[in-house]
């Protein structure tokens, strides 16, 4: 579930809460799954939600990103500024990650190429090249 809380007054907030918007797996929640399944702790609709995330390749979808690979053409934009690459490295392993999985949820070719351009751009200032704005 995927929720925004909002504050109402000095005592009270509310919270609107949906379905989870993001079908895809990441590290923190297979590494989750693994713990409540050894501890006997997964309910059939979980375990079912896991198994249609399996067939569907969201499983997975995250495991390069998790890993923090560089895609090639972040690579290749953060090697046309010698700087960019050194610092990009640099970044703690969330900024990376953040950055990383930014890039690979753009729905187009050409959002992708502007988030790489911006993530190098970022990393060649030296500044955070996280995709959270």
């Amino acid at each position: 579930m995927d929720g925004r809380r909002k504050k109402l007054n000095a005592e009270r907030t509310m919270q609107y809460v949906s379905p989870k918007r993001t079908p895809y797996w990441s590290k923190t929640y297979k590494d989750r799954v693994a713990r409540l399944t050894r501890a006997g702790r997964m309910h059939p609709a979980g375990l079912a939600a896991v198994a249609a995330a399996r067939r569907s390749g969201a499983w997975t979808f995250f495991d390069d990103v998790d890993a923090l690979v560089v895609p090639d053409d972040l690579a290749a934009a953060l090697a046309a500024h010698p700087p960019a690459s050194d610092r990009f490295a640099g970044f703690p392993p969330g900024v990376r990650r953040d950055a990383l999985r930014w890039i690979k949820l753009a729905k187009t070719p050409r959002t992708r190429a502007q988030r790489v351009a911006e993530t190098a751009a970022r990393a060649a200032a030296g500044t955070a090249a996280s995709g959270t704005r």
